[in-house]
């Protein structure tokens, strides 16, 4: 019984802390910022020794029979994916104690910021599909209320985009688990597979297409990216958690798992699935750079540019291939570190000056010096420039796919690079080149409360550390990477 407690209490603590939050009686709304702060801390406590003292723990919470199975149990790679939640968690709540202070309805964010929290932790400690699933379709309940905080008009509009696309990406993955389950005796999650019979592989295949298609939502894999953009109305905290942990790394861990833990790479290959996603992987690592080239909105700037770096994780998985595969694990979590301190960096121009288009920024650099030296060296680092951690994950997923022999996948990754900079360095060259706009013309050091601040500067030194020390990391990804192959 302490086992499933130690190994659930992760999960479990911030669904109760939200209540106990909700409860106007126990805190006041001024107390409610440093009660989250405290819950998210305490948890990711609990997350290390619940993982270190109980990690190998096979809980059954509800079992009817080999697919109604709601069944726990943390590998290495769901163990990499929890401490990467619990720690960017963190440091999103004590920017958002922050930055929420100029918001209204503070209690119902840090509620939903809880609730969110826990549930994404549940997808971490699935230990098959169909607990997956549930926790998966929990998230979209959890999101929704943080994508419409603002209750305006665009908010609504934002939020009816982002059920019905979710609900749309629950019908493929649910007819395929369905298709799944009828020729497979378990749905568990098992490195390699689950050593399914190739007796027919055309419903395999489709089977396959309709989950990649419906965790594709999620992912934002064109053409069903839309929703992540226009999600882009809720506060800066909830962006740069739909973008760097929750929601599309959520939709990323899930293909991750479906495609290595359960098809097995070498189903995949032999049913020929990849051949089928290559082309809207490509396109989608494309066309998120050259849409990120038109926008204006700083936050749909880096909305765009997600799609982009997304669509690199996917090529990982597609090009079946050991290499890859760890290169898409290390952009996972390198991508996560690098866009929540792009957002946090934007959220702080947004909260300090008012200003949310690019044109308007020139010379910002000079006004906010901390904040837009740490958007500087996170910019480089999606670029791709070395010794950075982006340049370490785009050079596996480089090799991976010379490994792989697609050329063209390696044509379109540098392609993509190029056009990252042509978004991203403009914006640097501008902020520090150029004399300050008529929108900064307020004396003095216009750089954000420590509360906001503390998060961007630690983060930025995380994105350094990795880049420069990257082969635990490496070690770590290629022992899943090695484990599955």
């Amino acid at each position: 019984m302490l086992e499933k407690l130690g190994l659930l209490l992760p999960v479990l603590f911030p669904l109760v802390a939200a209540v106990l939050v909700s409860f106007k009686n126990l805190f006041s709304e001024k107390r409610v910022p440093t009660i989250a702060i405290g819950a998210v801390a305490l948890n990711l406590v609990f997350l290390v020794i619940g993982l270190w003292q109980f990690g190998n723990q096979d809980i059954h919470i509800y079992k009817v029979n080999e697919f109604l199975d709601v069944f726990i149990h943390v590998d290495l790679l769901g163990m990499v994916f929890a401490y990467m939640i619990g720690i960017l968690w963190l440091f999103t709540a004590v920017y958002a104690a922050g930055y929420m202070d100029h918001e209204k309805k503070q209690r119902q964010f840090f509620v939903f910021f809880l609730l969110t929290e826990g549930i994404t932790l549940g997808i971490a400690f699935a230990g098959n599909l169909f607990s997956l699933y549930i926790f998966y379709e929990l998230l979209t309940l959890s999101t929704f209320p943080l994508v419409i905080h603002a209750g305006t008009k665009e908010a609504l509009e934002s939020g009816k985009k982002y059920i019905a696309y979710s609900i749309v990406g629950a019908t493929f993955v649910l007819m395929g688990m369905l298709l799944l389950y009828s020729c497979v005796p378990s749905l568990n999650f098992e490195p390699g597979g689950v050593g399914m019979a190739l007796q027919d592989p055309t419903l395999l295949l489709v089977a396959y297409l309709s989950m990649f298609i419906g965790f594709g939502v999620k992912a934002a894999l064109v053409p069903f990216h839309s929703w992540l953009p226009s999600a882009m109305v809720a506060p800066t905290p909830v962006s740069a958690l739909l973008h760097a942990v929750a929601v599309v790394k959520s939709g990323i861990f899930a293909l991750l798992r479906m495609t290595f833990f359960v098809f097995g790479p070498l189903v995949v290959a032999e049913i020929g699935a990849g051949n089928f996603v290559f082309g809207i992987i490509l396109i989608t690592v494309v066309l998120g750079s050259f849409l990120a080239l038109h926008q204006i909105n700083l936050k749909k700037r880096l909305a765009y540019s997600t799609i982009s770096q997304l669509g690199y994780i996917l090529l990982g998985i597609v090009l079946m291939s050991e290499r890859a595969m760890a290169g898409s694990l290390i952009h996972l979590l390198n991508h996560a570190v690098i866009k929540i301190t792009l957002f946090f960096c934007v959220g702080a121009i947004t909260y300090q000056t008012g200003i949310k288009d690019i044109r308007k920024i020139s010379g910002i650099g000079k006004k906010m010096p901390i904040t837009m030296a740490c958007f500087s060296i996170a910019a480089i680092s999606l670029v791709g420039i070395p010794p950075s951690n982006g340049f370490v994950s785009k050079w596996f997923l480089g090799t991976g796919a010379l490994a792989s022999d697609s050329m063209l996948s390696t044509l379109v990754l540098l392609l993509s690079a190029f056009l990252t900079a042509g978004y991203l360095l403009p914006i640097i060259v501008g902020s520090f080149f150029t004399k300050p706009s008529d929108a900064l013309q307020r004396e003095g050091n216009l750089d954000p409360p420590a509360k906001m601040l503390a998060p961007i500067v630690i983060l930025t030194v995380i994105i350094v550390v990795l880049g420069i020390f990257p082969n635990p990391i490496i070690s770590l990804v290629e022992s899943i990477a090695s484990g599955v192959f």
